[in-house]
């Protein structure tokens, strides 16, 4: 947050300034007071709410166990204020730092290739924090706006935008399918070499999907790999069969480095979508962005 609220600086302003600056002077010098009285607002906060909120030293103050914690909630309050009161005011483009979770494949082939275009529409006052994890999002602890979840979404204390819908596809480089045939219907899988995607919560391979199956297909795989884009890098380096989502093939597809197979037996698509929590407002720098994917996504 770059931007005081409206009228005198709060105690609470003084406090989150000092925070993500790592000093008094600093903090006064961004808010237009003295290192003096940001120091005494600080003090004032400390001894209203009886914990220690700073480790100070000479040179420097750390925030405690306490002090991130008041800070994470605090800082937040604030960006909703400032939010609603751009919004009030007319000034609705989006400003600050937008931070994203985002599953890694997805963020790698998907998201991150398009994220350049959103700074520039908005003339870089927005900046864009992406996190990479396959985990789900903790909006509060991690301080997260948005996040990108692949698959339902049952969590109802989040707001869920649908953008599209990612279907899985198997595939196999031309070299490999040259050598070793190619399958006609899932019972041919037995004599090919099935890559192996290990789930990470389970340490187990995850099965395969196909739709004409009686369920999930158990492979064994001779190779396995914790991670989407080492199953993706194996299957184009020759080694067998992949199932993976099609935003991780798409563009090895198009340019025939990969070959789909088995395309009459793909499984139902699973809705990619747009999460954050219910009980915040919608900031212009989420709802542009909101926009700017669902428009990507469209086109």
């Amino acid at each position: 947050m770059s931007e005081p609220i409206a009228g005198n600086l709060s105690t609470v302003e003084m406090f989150c300034a000092a925070a993500r600056a790592n000093g008094f002077t600093a903090a006064a010098t961004a808010l237009g007071t003295t290192p003096s009285a940001i120091s005494k607002a600080v003090r004032r906060l400390e001894d209203r709410l009886g914990v220690k909120l700073f480790e100070r030293t000479t040179r420097a103050i750390r925030l405690t166990d306490d002090g991130l914690a008041y800070y994470r909630t605090c800082s937040l309050a604030l960006e909703s204020i400032q939010e609603i009161e751009r919004s009030l005011t007319g000034h609705k483009l989006p400003r600050g730092e937008l931070r994203v979770s985002v599953p890694h494949s997805y963020g790698i082939k998907r998201l991150i290739p398009l994220i350049p275009r959103y700074v520039e529409r908005y003339h870089g006052q927005v900046r864009v924090a992406v996190s990479l994890s396959n985990s789900l999002a903790d909006f509060v602890a991690e301080d997260f706006d948005m996040a990108i979840r692949i698959g339902e979404v049952t969590d109802s204390r989040l707001v869920c935008r649908p953008l599209h819908e990612a279907g899985l596809r198997v595939v196999a480089s031309p070299a490999y399918l040259r050598r070793r045939g190619i399958p006609a219907t899932p019972e041919d899988l037995g004599g090919h070499e099935c890559l192996g995607l290990v789930l990470p919560d389970s340490g187990r391979v995850m099965p395969w999907s196909l739709a004409a199956t009686a369920g999930e297909l158990r492979i064994r795989p001779r190779m396995r790999f914790d991670h989407p884009l080492g199953t993706l890098t194996a299957a184009l380096s020759d080694a067998g069969l992949a199932q993976l989502l099609d935003f991780t093939v798409e563009e090895d597809l198009r340019s025939g480095r990969l070959v789909e197979v088995l395309a009459g037996f793909r499984p139902a698509s699973q809705p990619v979508s747009a999460v954050w929590p219910g009980n915040r407002h919608l900031s212009a720098k989420v709802r542009t962005f909101l926009d700017f994917l669902i428009e990507a996504s469209e086109g």
